[in-house]
């Protein structure tokens, strides 16, 4: 399991959440805006996010492992 913590651009909503690495991010980000336990307020096909460790944008389309996502990271969804 990898621990990260998921924020809505400038921080407007946070959330620590434990994830499998074979995980699409995409798909961790709708069940979290699904239960509204993080409100994204981007269309689905625009959303953007960050890793803040790696400093660059990551496909939302990849796996935690496949976008080199770690235990401690935070990513920001814009």
């Amino acid at each position: 399991m990898i621990v990260l913590t998921i924020c809505t651009e400038y921080n407007k909503g946070k959330i620590d959440v434990s994830v499998k690495p074979e995980q699409r991010i995409r798909d961790v980000l709708d069940i979290l805006n699904d239960n509204s336990a993080l409100t994204l307020e981007v269309p689905p096909e625009g959303i953007s996010v960050r890793s803040w460790r790696q400093k660059t944008y990551v496909n939302p389309y990849l796996t935690f492992k496949q976008a080199g996502i770690r235990h401690g990271d935070r990513l920001t969804v814009m």
